[in-house]
């Protein structure tokens, strides 16, 4: 008999789509730290960010680099 009282497995998709959203926001959080210091420095801080390059707002440039780094990981 199977006990219905198991626990779910590592290969629940809930549980990758959780681990995603944490590598998410720890890379934006680490990303958005870079571009603060580049920008109150005065740097040029699109071209330290891979995919950042083309972005107008400093959101749009972290949410960039994050989702480049994250296409390449996977």
């Amino acid at each position: 008999m199977t006990n219905p009282n198991v626990s779910k497995t590592i290969s629940d998709p809930m549980h990758h789509y959780q681990g995603y959203w944490m590598i998410f926001v720890l890379l934006f959080i680490v990303f958005m730290g870079i571009a603060l210091v580049g920008q109150l420095f005065v740097l040029n801080w699109r071209s330290w960010l891979p995919g950042a390059e083309e972005s107008m707002t400093i959101f749009d440039g972290v949410r960039a680099s994050v989702y480049t780094v994250i296409s390449q990981v996977s």
